[in-house]
């Protein structure tokens, strides 16, 4: 099977605050989407000598297109917490598992959370005392049956009560809670599926949000827009207040709809 396309060119980024245990926390978050001609051509503007030198030759294109729409996306919210910092100066580099690391001249406790799909990128800032999970998936045919193995009936019960529609969306809408979660949690998926578990769905306009059966001090949120599906999970006592008119998971489930126009 051939692979998906990659989608146009599509860049959203927007700061929020999160309100907790009397406490605010500051936060940016950054939806991107490139081919990966235009990367290349930014990538002498956007990237650190540290970061230019993991684009070696040997690395594949699909590899490299992943490496730099991650750090597009990551920078794109990491610079609305640091407006005074040049994208050059923002560096993130591999830790020992893979994940994202932040260096910013000025800052500490910043860390970044980061998921990719095909040509797109979701990155959320947030301070280091507010873990936050972000998942973005391409939902993909051939997955399906995978992605049943790895889900509960009690947990597709619940969600197609609270998401009437396509299988294939609830089960990556469950799958994105889950990972999204391993992030929070910072052990990535190398722990068992069903200590993942999710115990309660609710609905919302385009999604849903969720409760999990062993960390009830996390709760997520979901949007799907065929063929994305998008989650973030946050501690269930930092609650995001809507501003300028409207709550930040609603222009999440805004951009992720005109992203999924780009095909």
């Amino acid at each position: 099977m051939s692979p998906p396309p990659t989608p146009g060119s599509f860049r959203r980024a927007s700061a929020f605050a999160l309100e907790g245990d009397g406490r605010n926390f500051d936060g940016a978050m950054a939806l991107v989407a490139a081919p990966l001609a235009e990367l290349e051509a930014a990538a002498p503007g956007d990237l650190a000598p540290e970061e230019a030198a993991l684009l070696t030759e040997r690395l594949a294109p699909a590899r490299r297109q992943s490496l730099l729409i991650g750090r597009r996306a990551a920078k794109d919210a990491l610079g609305l917490l640091a407006p005074e910092l040049g994208r050059r100066d923002i560096r993130i580099l591999p830790g020992l598992f893979g994940q994202p690391v932040v260096a910013m001249p000025g800052r500490t406790n910043v860390q970044v959370t980061l998921a990719h799909a095909d040509g797109a990128a979701f990155a959320i800032a947030h301070p280091e005392a507010c873990p936050m999970g972000v998942d973005l998936e391409r939902f993909v045919p051939a997955h399906l049956s995978a992605l049943q193995e790895q889900t509960t009936a009690r947990e597709r019960e619940a969600m197609r009560a609270a998401m009437p529609g396509d299988e294939g969306q609830r089960l990556l809408l469950l799958w994105s809670l889950k990972e999204a979660l391993s992030k929070a949690l910072r052990t990535g998926l190398t722990v068992p599926f069903t200590l993942l578990e999710v115990n309660h769905l609710s609905p919302v306009p385009g999604g849903v949000t969720a409760q999990f059966a062993n960390f009830a001090q996390y709760e997520g949120i979901a949007f799907a827009a065929a063929p994305f599906v998008a989650a973030v999970v946050h501690p269930r006592l930092a609650l995001w207040p809507e501003r300028d008119g409207g709550a930040v998971p609603v222009k999440l489930r805004d951009w992720l709809g005109a992203l999924a126009t780009l095909g």
